[in-house]
């Protein structure tokens, strides 16, 4: 008599199989999708530690007159290093990954703020002395994702240069890293990972934006600004 439990596990592999055989590796050709997906907020687990949650003040405004993309190399957004099946695991070769629309992508990233409870707005304040407000000029600088052995890391760098009360310009840097299993090297892996990054940075963008909807003052830099 057969096990139910082996047919349940038959079923597993056979599903993984067939999604290892539609899925297909990125060539140098084929351009990132560069669509923005936000992870789903964390929840909290069951005897596990606080999570820790933000929320802009109520009616607070984020302004965001220029969203760029500022990266020194536009055309390539990462790299895949293709191994031998060999114990060793001796790279083959190095494939470039190309960039889709990378300012298109920091853009929704960016109004996707709307999850914390800002008003976001992809334009200048009509009355740049209003309070429970905060404006940001944002430029894209870094976006680059890579395999690492059987995992797929992100770097992403976001420039905000904040309006303060009395004109002042002041600016800061966000930096978020991502990191998932490489199943692929598939389209949708590279963007997963590269959206992990991109999150990280937005949401110490939005940090420091709820700070000013308060009316406290712009957080110190971190090291290294």
């Amino acid at each position: 008599m057969k096990k139910p439990h082996l047919h349940r596990v038959g079923a597993a592999l056979f599903a993984l199989c067939a999604m290892a055989g539609t899925a297909h590796a990125l060539t140098e050709g084929e351009p990132l999708s560069m669509v923005y997906e936000p992870a789903p907020e964390q929840a909290q687990r069951p005897n596990g530690p606080p999570v820790e949650s933000l929320r802009a003040p109520q009616g607070c405004t984020l302004y965001l007159p220029t969203i760029e993309d500022a990266r020194s190399n536009q055309v390539h957004a990462g790299h895949l290093t293709l191994m031998l099946p060999t114990v060793h695991a001796t790279p083959r070769s190095v494939q470039s990954l190309r960039s889709g629309d990378a300012g298109a992508w920091t853009r929704d990233a960016l109004l996707s703020t709307r999850r914390y409870g800002f008003r976001t707005v992809a334009g200048a304040p009509v009355s740049p002395a209003a309070t429970r407000q905060a404006t940001a000029t944002v430029a894209l600088r870094l976006a680059h994702a890579w395999s690492a052995g059987l995992n797929l890391v992100s770097h992403v760098v976001l420039k905000a240069s904040y309006r303060l009360p009395g004109g002042e310009v002041a600016t800061r840097l966000y930096h978020g890293m991502g990191t998932r299993a490489n199943w692929a090297s598939g389209n949708s892996e590279f963007m997963s990972v590269l959206n992990l990054g991109m999150e990280e940075a937005v949401r110490g963008m939005a940090a420091d934006a709820a700070a000013l909807c308060e009316g406290k003052p712009l957080p110190a830099p971190a090291a290294g600004q």
